[in-house]
């Protein structure tokens, strides 16, 4: 939500009202305009040298400059301001980081906090932007008291955050000894029940008494939407909600979100079909060479666990206009600990979120894998998830031919080159390890490729395979989330 300078003695149609125990520097305060208008407003910080001030009737966030209020307001607010910067530093001590401001999250640019984080960016287009740290790789890393293996943090089209996301002691990270990238298929788990279990209780515990030393006692209340549903603590303080969850054998998180999204339970607004179909086929690029390919799809970085799943069908929902969270998908799709989840238990479990919020499913599975099997969702911007087995002789394959990408000049001759490349790999023995999911963005009808993205970061986002190396390592299964 970005804040809005003017028009807020408007009239609103919908209350707004915290139902929860609310750790706040400002009560609520009727405001009047001088000509006999009047409402009820509170003091959430300020911007420069005006006033964030939300209004009760619909819960929205506007700037206010000094001069349009009378002297007893400006006094209370800046009352209110004093007691905020003592609050903030307060629960700035108990993050272990200058998360915070006397801006609300809603009303900052995401850069400043993911820096304060510091998290790397994830994932940039023209609708979203994402940042995250896998922070065991950080020494001494601590969040409000314990070490989370996940930051996340998002911000919208705008610049302006979304939500921050914290995953402490998770099913998927903790006792993860896998590699990152390619490397992803070495190693495994030394986690057990009862030692992530430990960990889960210990982790909640130390962030539930870090929150309540800094704003009081939580309260708890329902949260999320269908299978997604859970039971959390809630913190709200200064227009943002902290939201603590302990899924047992899952994950423990916590969320921060503007309080409006918490106070709507974690429902979010629905894209029109229309508006989503234009705005998929305004992402399909089509190069002089003959490359078609999608240029808007989120990254999400599954990181040193095996969650290629649910991480592939973050990006695919959210590119969808669906908002999920790729743990979250690890406890719909019963993913083991370590990772490891069925493609079809998961897409069995999401039919539901993505039916409510206007999209369908599908699933092919063809008995060759050829451009025309993908070109037809392609060229509608939808990108396709595809199950291989990601072996050495398969990357090297993808690796090699999109370095020598950047240099070429005849094409034509690239196309020769690489066919005869990929008739040595498609004549080996058929693989059956490694297996993993990702996604088909783009297609060369003249090269006979196929533009592959990984769930691996940012330097894994396209590249591009011969489509017989392609079929030599694929499994069969094309899954889809349609509008």
């Amino acid at each position: 939500m970005r804040s809005m300078k003017l028009g807020w003695f408007g009239v609103a149609s919908l209350w707004f009202s915290l139902t929860v125990s609310d750790a706040r520097v400002s009560e609520w305060r009727p405001l009047g305009d001088g000509q006999g208008n009047s409402l009820e407003a509170r003091f959430e910080g300020k911007k420069g040298s005006d006033y964030l001030l939300r209004r009760k009737t619909d819960g929205k966030l506007f700037e206010v400059t000094p001069d349009l209020l009378s002297p007893a307001d400006r006094a209370s607010f800046d009352a209110s301001a004093r007691k905020l910067d003592e609050e903030l530093k307060k629960l700035n001590r108990s993050a272990g980081h200058p998360v915070f401001t006397g801006t609300p999250f809603e009303c900052r640019p995401a850069g400043e906090i993911a820096k304060a984080l510091e998290l790397r960016t994830e994932s940039e287009s023209k609708f979203s932007k994402s940042w995250r740290l896998y922070a065991s790789r950080v020494e001494g890393y601590r969040l409000f008291g314990a070490m989370p293996y996940s930051v996340a943090l998002y911000a919208g089209a705008d610049g302006n955050v979304t939500s921050l996301s914290v995953v402490y002691a998770n099913k998927g990270d903790f006792g993860s000894k896998a590699g990152v990238g390619e490397d992803h298929f070495k190693g495994g788990t030394d986690a057990t029940a009862k030692t992530l279990a430990e960990a889960m209780k210990r982790d909640e515990s130390t962030v539930a008494a870090a929150l309540t030393e800094s704003l009081g006692p939580g309260d708890t209340q329902r949260f999320g939407e269908g299978k997604s549903r859970r039971s959390i603590q809630r913190w709200d303080w200064n227009g943002h909600s902290l939201l603590l969850s302990h899924e047992e054998g899952e994950y423990v998180s916590l969320l921060i979100v503007p309080i409006d999204f918490a106070e709507a339970g974690g429902r979010t607004a629905r894209v029109k079909g229309g508006d989503l179909r234009d705005r998929l086929r305004s992402c399909v690029i089509k190069e002089t060479n003959g490359d078609v390919y999608l240029s808007e799809i989120p990254m999400v970085d599954q990181g040193p666990k095996g969650y290629c799943v649910p991480a592939t069908f973050e990006r695919a929902m959210r590119a969808m206009g669906v908002e999920t969270d790729m743990y979250l998908l690890a406890m719909i799709g019963e993913s083991g600990i370590g990772g490891g989840t069925s493609v079809e238990k998961l897409l069995e479990n999401v039919r539901s979120i993505v039916y409510r919020k206007g999209r369908r499913t599908r699933d092919e599975k063809p008995k060759e894998l050829r451009i025309r099997e993908v070109k037809r969702y392609l060229d509608d911007g939808v990108p396709v998830m595809w199950t291989m087995k990601s072996v050495g002789e398969y990357n090297k394959a993808a690796n090699d031919n999109t370095a020598k990408r950047r240099s070429v000049t005849d094409w034509a001759a690239y196309a020769e080159q690489i066919a005869t490349d990929a008739e040595i790999t498609a004549k080996l023995p058929a693989p059956d390890e490694a297996h993993h999911i990702c996604m088909i963005v783009g297609y060369n009808e003249a090269t006979n490729e196929l533009a592959v993205s990984d769930s691996w970061g940012r330097s894994f986002e396209r590249r591009w395979v011969p489509v017989s190396v392609a079929n030599w390592a694929s499994s069969g299964g094309l899954f889809m989330i349609l509008p």
